[in-house]
């Protein structure tokens, strides 16, 4: 009998600690956010992808304004995205998180980025980004930024590209 009662102990507490570490293991919205922004910073392209899910995407709505495309759709395009600003700008990185709203899938929070472009512009943006997550990936960032800095940093001519006279 005491046996048998140790080793329905043993188990009850084996089982536990397993339903702890599933739970520790599990990745929130808020972890994944700050995991990726990390990795942006360390320039791998790859490591970056690897927190989201195949079919993500990454929408910044504002910058179709400017004419380019607002979505980054499937973990290649984000990737190879990602090798793209490291590209434009080597000493990329995000500081300054604060997460303002988080459930475990989802989380918004402003961020700020800074780095010294290829082209020797500064670049210090202010973001608010909303990040949904399932089974421990990212399925969405929708990234809100100011658009004039991101012109003058990563257009050639700056905002001339945009208000200066038409060439033909």
């Amino acid at each position: 009998m005491i046996r048998k009662s140790l080793i329905v102990i043993v188990t009850m507490v084996t089982m536990a600690m397993g339903v702890a570490n599933a739970q520790q293991e599990a990745k929130t919205a808020s972890m994944l956010l700050k995991g990726f922004l990390e990795s942006v910073g360390k320039g791998d392209a790859g490591s970056s992808a690897s927190f989201f899910a195949d079919s993500a995407y990454i929408e910044a709505p504002y910058v179709v304004s400017l004419g380019l495309p607002s979505n980054i759709k499937g973990k290649k395009a984000i990737e190879a995205t990602m090798g793209t600003v490291k590209q434009a700008a080597p000493n990329f990185h995000f500081k300054n998180i604060k997460v303002l709203l988080e459930t475990p899938t989802e989380v918004v929070a402003e961020y700020e980025s800074g780095a010294t472009m290829a082209n020797g512009r500064p670049y210090k943006q202010h973001y608010i980004g909303h990040l949904v997550s399932k089974d421990g990936k990212i399925v969405s960032i929708r990234e809100f930024l100011n658009t004039v800095v991101f012109v003058e940093a990563f257009f050639p001519n700056g905002l001339k590209d945009l208000i200066g006279p038409k060439r033909k």
